[in-house]
C-alpha cells in the first residue's frame, strides 16, 4: 500500500464497517513521547508529514492535518492538499473543524491510549451541540491497516552511573515514594519514559535523540517497584537492586487489575485515558495531581550541575571549532547540509558524545526564517553570502544534554539584519540578567526578552525557554520561559534563554545559551530570598551584527564580560587557527 490515497482509503474502508464517521489521531505513542519509535509514527505514514506536533482528522468525505504556525511551511511542503486539508492547530482546533463538518449523531473514534483526559472532554464537549458520539477503539485502525508496519524497538538499555546520575535509584525511589503517601496514595503509575529513566538511573535508544527506555512502572510509597520492560532489551548481566521487579509488558494488564481497592496516582496530563479506564475497570481509585517525579527531576542535583558545566564546555569548543571552519570557507562553498555534518563530527570527537539532542536546524537566509525548519536535499542551500546563517542544535553526552544557536555573518549583511540582532541580543542580556523573588514563574520574565523588540513593533511567536534534562530530553517539563509559562523557576532548574526574530521569505535570527536557576545573594535591604541565573553556555556571539548604538553600557560590559569568561574557559582546549579565531571574536567591544 504505497500511495497515501490507498492509505486513506485503506483507513476510511475501516471505519465504514465499524459504523463510524471519522476518526481522530493526535501524534503521539502511548507512552506521550515528544519523538517517536518507527512503529508509532502513523500520523507521517499515513499524510507525509513529519512535523513534531500533529493531529490528524479523518471523516467520510474530508480529512485534515493540524499543526502549529512552526510548521506552515512544512505541511505545504509534505501534505498533498487533494487527499487533506492543512490547518492551523490554534487558530482553527480540530475539534471545531469536527463538529462544522459532521452529520449529526456522528459517531467519531479514538484510541484512548494516545489522548489525555482533559483533550478528551473538549473534543465531546464541541460534538454535544451536533449530538456527536466520542468512541473509545480497543484497537488503533492505523495498526490494522498499515500492513508493513515495524515491529515495537528492542534497543538496549544501560545504566547510568552514579557518577553521573548523582543519587542512586533506591533513595529516588524512596522520596517519590513518600510524596506519593503525603499524597495519599497506595502507588504511582508511571508511563512517560523520561520519569522511568530518571528514578531507575537507566537510559535506552528506542527513540530518536533522546536516550530512553519505553516501558511502564508502579512504584510502592516504600520504594519498591515493578518495571514492566520488554526482557529482550537487557543485556547479559544487567542488574538493578531487590527492590525492583522486571516484568515483562505482558505482565501489565494483570497487574492493573490487581489495584482493585488501591488509591492509585496518576498525573492525566501525561498519563493517557487508556491506562486510566483498566485502572478504574479494576476498582482503583485514582488520586490526580502532579506527578513528582518531574519536578524533582527538573532540580539537578550537584553532580548533575557538575555534569552540565563540564559538557557546555566540551559542547562550546565543538561549536566555537565549527563556526572557525564556517568563517574559514570560501563564500558559496558550503551548504547546509555539509555545515550540519561538519558540526557533528566536531561533537563525536568527544568520547561522552552519544547522539545529537535534535535533528539540528542548518539554516542559510529564507530558510532560517522558519523557527524549525529542517534541512533537506531539496531545501538545502549553500552559504552564498549576503545573509544569516542561523545553526541550532545540541549533544547527548553521557554527563548531560546541550542545546545552542548562534547566528552568524555570511559575508557582509545590511543594516536591518544587524538592528534586528542587536534587538534580540538586549532580550537575551536581559533574561540573562534577571534577578526575581522565588516563586516566579516563567511567564512573568517571558516579556523581558521581548521588550526590546517590542519597542520597534516587532516580535517572535515561540516561547522564550525550555527546561531541559540531564542527558535525557532536551524539552523537559515542567518550567519553562513562556508567555503560557506557570510553574515557578527553582534552584537547580537549566532552562534555555533563546530570544529570536523572524522575516518571513528573508532571515531569522536566534541566540541561545542553556542557563541554571540558582540563588544569588540578597541585596541590601531585601525581603525576600532572590534567584537568578548562571550562563552555562560558552560560544563566542557574532561582534560582526552588533550595533553598539543600540546598546546601553551595561549590556556591552555584559557581552564584554560574557567573552572574556569564553576565551578563559575555551582557550585551553582550542589550538593554532581555531585559537586565533576565539581571540579575535572575544575581544572587547568597549574600551580596554
Amino acid at each position: 500500500m504505497s500511495s497515501r490515497a490507498e492509505r486513506l482509503t485503506a483507513l476510511r474502508g475501516w471505519l465504514q464497517e465499524r459504523g463510524l464517521s471519522g476518526f481522530y489521531l493526535p501524534r503521539t505513542d502511548e507512552f506521550g513521547s515528544e519523538y517517536l519509535p518507527a512503529n508509532a509514527e502513523r500520523a507521517a505514514w499515513l499524510t507525509g508529514f513529519t512535523g513534531s506536533a500533529a493531529v490528524v482528522v479523518v471523516l467520510t468525505e474530508k480529512a485534515a492535518v493540524f499543526s502549529d504556525g512552526r510548521y506552515t511551511v512544512q505541511l505545504a511542503a509534505e501534505v498533498d492538499p487533494e487527499l487533506f486539508e492543512r490547518r492551523h492547530l490554534v487558530e482553527e482546533p480540530p475539534s471545531a473543524w469536527i463538529a462544522a463538518r459532521v452529520q449529526p449523531k456522528a459517531r467519531i473514534g479514538y484510541d484512548p491510549m494516545l489522548m489525555r483526559r482533559a483533550e478528551i472532554a473538549r473534543l465531546r464537549s464541541a460534538l454535544e451541540p451536533v449530538q456527536g458520539e466520542l468512541v473509545a477503539l480497543d484497537t488503533n485502525p492505523l495498526d490494522e491497516v498499515w500492513i508493513d508496519r515495524p515491529g515495537p524497538p528492542k534497543a538496549p538499555v544501560s545504566l547510568q552511573d552514579e557518577l553521573y546520575a548523582g543519587e542512586p535509584s533506591a533513595a529516588k525511589r524512596g522520596r517519590i515514594g513518600g510524596e506519593v503517601a503525603e499524597k495519599g496514595a497506595d502507588a504511582l503509575f508511571v508511563t512517560a519514559a523520561d520519569s522511568i529513566a530518571w528514578l531507575l538511573n537507566i537510559r535506552g535508544r528506542d527513540i530518536p535523540f533522546n536516550p530512553l527506555c519505553l516501558s511502564h512502572l508502579l512504584l510502592e510509597t516504600d520504594g519498591r517497584c515493578r518495571w514492566f520492560v520488554d526482557p529482550d532489551k537487557l543485556p547479559t548481566g544487567f542488574r538493578l537492586d531487590n527492590a525492583v521487579a522486571v516484568e515483562p509488558p505482558s505482565a501489565l494488564a494483570a497487574a492493573l487489575a490487581d489495584q482493585k481497592g488501591r488509591r492509585v496516582f496518576v498525573d492525566t496530563t501525561l498519563v493517557h485515558e487508556g491506562y486510566l479506564l483498566k485502572l478504574e475497570a479494576a476498582g482503583a481509585r485514582l488520586v490526580t495531581g502532579d506527578d513528582p517525579i518531574v519536578r524533582a527531576k527538573a532540580r539537578k542535583n550537584a553532580r548533575e550541575i557538575d555534569g552540565a558545566i563540564a559538557a557546555q564546555l566540551r559542547d562550546g569548543a565543538a561549536v566555537s571549532r565549527f563556526l572557525a571552519w564556517v568563517d574559514a570557507q570560501p563564500v558559496g562553498s558550503i551548504d547546509e547540509l555539509a555545515a550540519a555534518e561538519r558540526l557533528l563530527a566536531y561533537r563525536q570527537a568527544d568520547p561522552l558524545f552519544r547522539g545529537e539532542s535534535f535533528p539540528a536546524i542548518s539554516a542559510y537566509g529564507p530558510n532560517a526564517s522558519l523557527p524549525h525548519y529542517r534541512c533537506s536535499p531539496e531545501t538545502n542551500r549553500p552559504l552564498s553570502g549576503g545573509a544569516l546563517y542561523l545553526i541550532d542544535s545540541g549533544g547527548q553526552y553521557q554527563d548531560a544534554t546541550t542545546d545552542i544557536t548562534r547566528t552568524v555573518a555570511v559575508g557582509a549583511v545590511p543594516d536591518e539584519m544587524k538592528t534586528h540582532f542587536t534587538l534580540v541580543l538586549k532580550g537575551h542580556i536581559a533574561i540573562d540578567q534577571a534577578l526575581f523573588p522565588r516563586g516566579t514563574t516563567g511567564a512573568q520574565i517571558d516579556a523581558l526578552a521581548r521588550l526590546a523588540l517590542w519597542r520597534h513593533g516587532l516580535d517572535f511567536d515561540h516561547g522564550t525557554g525550555h527546561g531541559i534534562g540531564a542527558y535525557l530530553c532536551v524539552h523537559e517539563g515542567p518550567a519553562r520561559i513562556s508567555k503560557a509559562g506557570n510553574v515557578p523557576l527553582e534552584p537547580g532548574m537549566i532552562l534555555s534563554n533563546e530570544p529570536g526574530f523572524y522575516k518571513s521569505g528573508a532571515y531569522g535570527i536566534r541566540i541561545e545559551n542553556l542557563l541554571l536557576v540558582e540563588e544569588k545573594p540578597a541585596p541590601v535591604g531585601a525581603e525576600r530570598a532572590i534567584l537568578g541565573f548562571r550562563t552555562l553556555t560558552l560560544c563566542p556571539i557574532d561582534r560582526r551584527l552588533i550595533q553598539l548604538p543600540l546598546l546601553s553600557i551595561d549590556e556591552i560590559a555584559w557581552i564584554d564580560a560574557y567573552h572574556a569568561r569564553v576565551l578563559t574557559s575555551l582557550r585551553p582546549l582550542l589550538s593554532g587557527p581555531e585559537a586565533a579565531w576565539l581571540e579575535m571574536n572575544c575581544a572587547r567591544l568597549g574600551p580596554a
